[in-house]
């Protein structure tokens, strides 16, 4: 189970919770909160994570809180970000982003670790603690570190793509590590449902032939549910096969707050 979690947690923070037509952010809702189950193969369910933004102008406070407890495994996580949604209202402008960690593998020591990563325009200013690389990782150079986003700031980029085809995009993510790219692509229609195939591609600070994105192991699927009401299309479900097992993300229950204090629920 030790490699559950950064597939998951990758995945889900680059997954986003809307979608918004681009010129269109004075209609982004100013508050949503959402609830997701995580189930794991015949482990059935093994946790939760729970997501909340918050949009006052052009800037933005993201907040996750993920938790996967099994007979060998305890995770508990923690990400904040902070930034503005640009001036041309297509992306997103991290400033700061954090991530605090504890995990317990059975018969192991307990590991925590905490993770700064702050923003300097563009680019990646600093990272706190700074873990030196491994010597084998492929470098990360500095051009790559410019134009990034934080994996919670993926969030709010997704939720600025076109509203009728949320899979056509491609995130650059930086999580303090590795750069990779999330890339989106439309697999079908299920109704009204947008269903996305999911690539993550690694592009510096990972091993060859190895690294976190190397457990994923198979196509990953992103089921994006549209939300006419609230002009948004939030992600229903999220599975990410890896090499010992396949992890379900879905939506039970999301709480969305427009500008004029609308309130719009959605259970499943």
């Amino acid at each position: 189970m030790k490699t559950l979690r950064p597939a998951a947690l990758v995945f889900l923070a680059a997954s986003g919770l809307g979608a918004a037509q681009a010129g269109e952010r004075s209609n982004l809702p100013v508050n949503v909160d959402a609830t997701y189950k995580v189930k794991f193969t015949a482990l059935g369910d093994i946790g939760h994570f729970r997501f909340n933004s918050k949009i006052e102008g052009e800037a933005y406070t993201l907040q996750a809180e993920a938790k996967i407890d099994t007979a060998v495994f305890d995770y508990r996580g923690n990400m904040t970000s902070k930034g503005a949604i640009t001036a041309t209202g297509i992306t997103a402008q991290p400033a700061d982003y954090t991530y605090n960690y504890k995990q317990k593998t059975f018969l192991k020591k307990k590991k925590i670790k905490a993770l700064n990563i702050a923003f300097t325009g563009p680019s990646v200013g600093k990272v706190t603690p700074y873990d030196p690389p491994s010597p084998k990782a492929v470098p990360v150079t500095p051009e790559q570190l410019t134009h990034v986003l934080d994996p919670l700031s993926g969030v709010m980029a997704l939720s600025l793509s076109d509203l009728k085809s949320p899979c056509d995009r491609k995130l650059p993510i930086y999580d303090g590590k590795q750069r990779f790219d999330v890339v989106f692509t439309p697999a079908r229609r299920a109704g009204a449902d947008h269903v996305c195939n999911v690539r993550l591609v690694p592009i510096s600070g990972h091993k060859p032939d190895g690294g976190s994105l190397s457990v994923v192991n198979g196509k990953i699927e992103l089921v994006m549910r549209p939300v006419p009401k609230a002009n948004i299309v939030i992600p229903y479900s999220i599975t990410v096969p890896t090499i010992v097992g396949t992890a379900t993300l879905m939506s039970e229950k999301v709480d969305i707050t427009m500008p004029d204090q609308q309130r719009i629920a959605l259970r499943k």
